[in-house]
């Protein structure tokens, strides 16, 4: 008999902690980032499309829409700082650009895949593994 796994005690994030946030993006491992509605509209067609389906301004104000991902709680965190003006995380190798590139184009995030691109083409990655940076940018149109 299998059990399943208890989930993980939920918490906040401690940088997105917006005391005028409007929405609450849970990730897959229970970690809640307060966030503005506004802000997800404009920074990702998918939120948009999602918030507007489920016009959920008309809840009270003390109930904050949850929205839960399937993206764990450092992903969530890393794809809120090229929304936010906040520093961004440090990429060092092709392990971290896959996971964003992934959550750019599932979230049609565009200012994700313009920062990766930029980085691709100043920071020395894209030499020291030239066939893999290919195929990403190849797979992801940069």
């Amino acid at each position: 008999m299998a059990f399943a796994a208890p989930n993980p005690p939920e918490t906040f994030s401690p940088l997105f902690q917006f005391a005028d946030a409007d929405l609450i993006i849970r990730s897959a491992d229970n970690v809640k980032f307060q966030v503005h509605k506004n802000l997800m509209r404009i920074a990702s067609r998918v939120f948009r499309d999602m918030l507007t389906l489920d016009d959920i301004s008309t809840a009270p104000a003390a109930l904050q829409p949850v929205v839960d991902v399937k993206e764990s709680g450092n992903w969530v965190d890393a794809m809120l700082r090229y929304i936010y003006p906040l520093p961004r995380p440090s990429i060092k190798d092709l392990r971290a650009i896959k996971p964003l590139l992934i959550i750019a184009d599932k979230y049609d995030i565009p200012n994700i895949f313009t920062a990766v691109e930029d980085h691709l083409l100043l920071a020395p990655i894209a030499e020291s593994y030239p066939v893999e940076t290919y195929l990403l940018a190849k797979r992801y149109g940069l």
